[in-house]
């Protein structure tokens, strides 16, 4: 294109082309339509798998967070965003996707519903799609969830009585070569049932249809209150299942996959009670009652203890305690004190203890009538009456005499009236049971502070090595410089001096010296002003100040002569007093001197940096006792003993036996999701001690939280018991130390090139060079089986919580279920709300109180 120019002449004008063309383009951009819509649009999802749905916005973005349509039986979570700008012949197409994990938890089509949609450009419509839904496959296998693990949850009939105890037993059955570990605990919504908790996991192996199997059974009791139809929900656990490896040789880790196992439903029919005996005291199951009466030939006015003791198995949370016993009314009878003492770990097991006082007020023979107790037996399916044995009490008027003792013995005599020794039966031994170990509890808290290393990120450790290995000598070189030339600055004791005066004359300026204190701080004002201004005498005249003064500033000699003057006057004089604004005039003064600073460039002249002082010195901080906390926890103040190791944990996170201290108290408390994570800081910072390890495995053992990477570390095999011989902190020392080996290396290569040594350098150097790379590959593989567990960041989730897309508890945003046991990284925290980092990329905000911090 070419128009005439002012001047008669022709001129093209390129830009006005460049701006057609650019207009073309935003037009065409502009015009171009938006929409939003599902991809993929259709297609088939694996039941109880996780996959991923992309809302993708083209042209467009969305307005704030998408209000997803509830489908019945589809479990949408947390969404990531990705961002695509693609330019194709000048056309630019923009799209913007929220990308959904969804988990179908029903075998039929499922169809998300339109709806619609708040964008930057306004309201659009999302047509809806349809699915459908198959059998999982586990990884690339070809094999569904149900061909490689399964659930079962049995009881030993469908048909039972109301108030009827009954087992249950829940199995896991996993193929062996896929079998990771339980990633929760078993849960059934048991309701209306009363239940107990579940048994310990009791793992074994079997070959089932020629494969071998893991096979993990827990059991339970329950019992139904009242009769009729029930229908149990599934009981469901998460298991990790093996689906490959990633890596090679000894870099390749196990990749996991998350399965939920769902039980059958459970039906069972309860059937109610016939009609009982007017005594039926709602008890149900299997029960003895036994009684006891010490002594039964007391005096008058001594007590007698009369004991019912009923022991069985039944529904013991819905009936009350014994029946009432009848006794003479010449005893004076004390209130009953009832004990209810229950197996460990049982609720429907138990011995119910009554005892009741009598005192005799009247000699004679009495008759205790027998206790009845009405129970429903289901084995027979009728009503059961137990009583006791009648008992006589035969009172006397005075106390008995007192017992002979009897010799001890294998066979014991008695004489009989004639004198000969008859011989009485040896008492029956009791059947030699052999001892039960005990099952693991905490251990003795420690009284000194350990430390261990907290790991670094990996930036920073990078950094680091390259610090250790070039930039540390020469920062080195350089603090020393500066501390030798801060040293012999002519000006430093001219600094010291002025800072000293200061201090003097705000002392002065209070007031309300008495003589002999005010002559003592003139002596030190006049000392420290003759080294202000580098005054030589110790009693200087007047013309020598004022000379040496105007030698610095001769504005400041008549006001600094006429103070020191005063001052003298002040302590030789007789009235020994200073003129009032004497003060006021001496501050004036010393604001006024201007004393140069340390120069930071002094450090580089030769003086300075050629002498190579070089000196080290370690602080060892002296080990600071626990013993008020230890005695505290000895003593079962529990709270006193939490309280002072939080405080140690607050002071010194790193001290790992604060953390196992802190652990063992929280254990006594049952708080043992705390107490693991305590135990799993402990452990990371000092991986070697035998004590850490034990609480590692104990923590996971009673806390029910199983996070893959610390049930490996907690067995210690192959890749895991290299890495836990040093903590992940020790590792990365590792990597600085095989850095500074390097720098060594080099350094002698060095030496060999100036001629400064033997031609022995080269194979040492090449020798720790080799130690190096061993060192640095070891370190690195050891930090990389530890994964985020040596982020400095880390932390674990002590509580089952919430991952929220934005960090508030409003119900306008997307959700989901956070694990008790998950491992991240924080890398934001908000108000109360942390921001976590998993290890496949997911983040979300979660409370901060759920959260352990592991390093912090």
């Amino acid at each position: 294109m070419w128009t005439p120019s002012p001047h008669g002449s022709i001129q093209t004008t390129p830009l006005l082309l460049f701006a057609a063309l650019l207009a073309a383009l935003v037009a065409g951009t502009t015009l171009r339509a938006q929409s939003v819509r599902w991809d993929p649009p259709s297609g088939q999802l694996g039941y109880n798998q996780v996959s991923e749905l992309s809302l993708v916005f083209e042209e467009c973005e969305p307005d704030g967070q998408p209000q997803l349509p509830a489908v019945a039986g589809l479990v949408f979570g947390r969404p990531s965003q990705r961002s695509e700008t693609s330019m194709v012949n000048f056309s630019v197409t923009r799209k913007f996707s929220l990308v959904y994990p969804v988990r179908p938890g029903k075998r039929a089509s499922i169809t998300i519903p339109g709806f619609t949609v708040q964008t930057d450009k306004g309201a659009l419509r999302v047509a809806p799609a349809t699915y459908s839904v198959g059998d999982a496959t586990v990884g690339n296998s070809g094999l569904s969830v149900d061909d490689v693990a399964s659930v079962t949850l049995a009881v030993p009939k469908t048909t039972l009585w109301a108030g009827e105890v009954f087992p249950v037993t829940y199995t896991l059955s996993v193929i062996k070569r896929y079998f990771h570990s339980p990633a929760t605990l078993v849960e059934w919504p048991s309701a209306p049932l009363v239940t107990e908790e579940w048994s310990k996991p009791e793992p074994a192996e079997a070959m089932i249809r020629g494969e071998r199997r893991i096979v993990a059974t827990q059991s339970t009791r329950a019992y139904a209150k009242t009769p009729g139809s029930l229908s149990l929900k599934p009981a469901q656990q998460l298991v990790n299942l093996v689906v490959g490896s990633t890596g090679f040789g000894l870099f390749s880790t196990p990749a996991v996959e998350q399965r939920v196992l769902a039980t059958q439903p459970l039906d069972l029919t309860i059937r109610p009670l016939p009609p009982g005996p007017a005594d039926f005291s709602g008890a149900v199951g299997k029960f003895a009652l036994v009684s006891k009466v010490v002594p039964t030939a007391p005096a008058v006015g001594e007590p007698v203890t009369w004991t019912l003791e009923l022991t069985g198995t039944g529904n013991w949370p819905d009936f009350g305690g014994l029946p009432q016993r009848e006794v003479s009314s010449d005893f004076s009878v004390v209130q009953p004190k009832s004990k209810r003492t229950m197996k460990d770990g049982a609720l429907f097991e138990g011995t119910l203890i009554e005892d009741v006082v009598l005192v005799p007020t009247k000699p004679g023979r009495y008759t205790l009538p027998p206790v009845r107790f009405t129970y429903f037996d289901t084995a027979s399916g009728t009503y059961r009456t137990i009583a006791t044995e009648t008992v006589t009490v035969n009172v006397g008027p005075g106390a008995p005499a007192p017992a002979q003792p009897q010799p001890t013995g294998p066979v014991q005599f008695s004489l009989n009236p004639q004198g000969a020794p008859v011989a009485t039966p040896t008492p029956a031994l009791p059947e030699a049971v052999p001892p039960v170990p005990p099952e693991n509890l905490p251990r003795d808290p420690l009284t000194e502070s350990a430390r261990g290393f907290v790991p670094l990120p990996i930036d920073r450790l990078v950094v680091l090595c390259l610090l250790s290995s070039v930039l540390a000598p020469l920062l080195l070189w350089l603090v020393l410089a500066a501390i030798r030339s801060r040293a012999l600055d002519p000006q430093r004791r001219r600094r010291e001096a002025h800072a000293a005066l200061a201090k003097i004359l705000t002392e002065l300026r209070s007031g309300g010296s008495q003589p002999p204190t005010l002559h003592s701080q003139l002596q030190a004002w006049q000392q420290h002003a003759a080294a202000l201004w580098e005054i030589p005498h110790a009693a200087p005249a007047t013309p020598l100040v004022h000379g040496c003064v105007s030698a610095h500033s001769k504005d400041a000699a008549s006001a600094w002569t006429t103070l020191w003057n005063e001052a003298d006057r002040a302590q030789h004089g007789r009235d020994g007093r200073l003129p009032q604004d004497w003060v006021l005039r001496a501050e004036g003064a010393l604001q006024a001197v201007k004393v140069p600073g340390w120069p930071v460039f002094s450090l580089f002249t030769p003086r300075h940096l050629l002498p190579f002082l070089f000196a080290l010195s370690v602080a060892f901080a002296p080990a600071v006792a626990r013993a008020d906390a230890a005695e505290d926890y000895k003593r079962a103040n529990y709270a006193a003993a939490q309280a002072a190791w939080q405080k140690a944990v607050a002071a010194d996170p790193a001290d790992w036996a604060a953390r196992h201290n802190l652990g063992l108290v929280l254990a006594q408390q049952d708080r043992w999701p705390e107490a693991a994570a305590q135990w799993t800081s402990a452990f990371l910072l000092d991986a070697r001690s035998e004590l850490a390890r034990w609480d590692l495995a104990l923590g996971l053992q009673r806390s029910g939280m199983a996070p893959p990477e610390l049930v490996e570390f907690s067995r210690g095999e192959g890749r895991y018991a290299f890495a836990r011989e040093a903590s992940p902190g020790e590792w990365q020392l590792v990597l600085v130390g095989a850095a500074l080996l390097i720098a060594v290396a080099l350094g002698l290569l060095l030496f060999r090139g100036y001629r400064r040594a033997g031609a022995w350098t080269r194979p040492v150097a090449l020798t720790i060079v080799i130690i190096a790379i061993l060192a640095a590959a070891a370190a690195t593989f050891a930090l990389n089986t530890y994964g985020q567990l040596a982020h400095p960041d880390a932390v674990l989730v002590v509580r089952a919580s919430t991952l929220r897309s934005i960090p508030t508890d409003a119900d306008t945003q997307k959700i989901t279920a956070l694990s008790a046991g998950s491992i991240a990284v924080v890398d934001k925290t908000f108000l109360g709300w942390s921001r976590l980092n998993f290890a496949g990329g997911q983040t979300g905000w979660a409370r901060s109180e759920d959260l352990a911090k592991l390093y912090r």
